[in-house]
């Protein structure tokens, strides 16, 4: 299995585990670009309280390594 396809599937995981804990998830294919200076696969929100006049959303840049061990 290729580095690239190992590298995917544990981003798929990590995804999987963000979704179930009721973040929104979007997945950088490729993931060779930059965000805030930081290169992220994955970056996930979720709104953590509202209320009538302000909303407080969470926000986390993700990047994910696989290495042989």
């Amino acid at each position: 299995m290729s580095g690239a396809t190992k590298g995917r599937r544990f981003e798929h995981e990590v995804r999987e585990l963000f979704q179930k804990a009721g973040f929104s998830v979007i997945r950088g294919a490729g993931s060779k670009g930059e965000i805030l200076e930081e290169k992220v696969d994955l970056v996930a929100t979720k709104r953590t309280r509202q209320n009538k006049f302000t909303c407080f959303l969470t926000i986390v840049g993700v990047q994910c390594k696989v290495r042989e061990v």
